[in-house]
């Protein structure tokens, strides 16, 4: 039996997820750190995650639940577990090379 979630709650879980969604795009543009830009590209994510769950809640049939949205958002976090390790990697060996993680300084190296 599947269990479905009250319309008051899929509201908070929206509005929670344009939260995480409206301080990714915050960590995004005002900071110059670049684990701080990878955390926020997380956070995007994960607000996408959600909201692709929820929608699939509201827009799917009344009383099942629909288990592809489920297998995308597992197949996706995974993809983007990967990713994230390969960027922490990439923002190592750059702070290993140039001793900063500040986006605007390693941008001005290429002059």
């Amino acid at each position: 039996m599947a269990v479905e979630i009250p319309f008051d709650n899929i509201y908070i879980i929206l509005i929670f997820s344009i939260l995480l969604l409206a301080i990714g795009i915050y960590g995004l543009t005002s900071k110059q750190n670049m684990i701080k830009f990878l955390i926020a590209i997380e956070l995007l994510l994960d607000a996408a995650h959600l909201n692709f769950i929820v929608f699939s809640n509201i827009f799917g049939a009344s009383g099942l639940v629909d288990p592809l949205p489920h297998a995308v958002v597992i197949i996706s976090i995974c993809v983007g577990g990967c990713i994230a390790g390969v960027a922490l990697a990439l923002i190592i060996q750059a702070y290993r090379m140039h001793a900063t993680l500040n986006s605007r300084r390693l941008s001005q190296l290429k002059h």
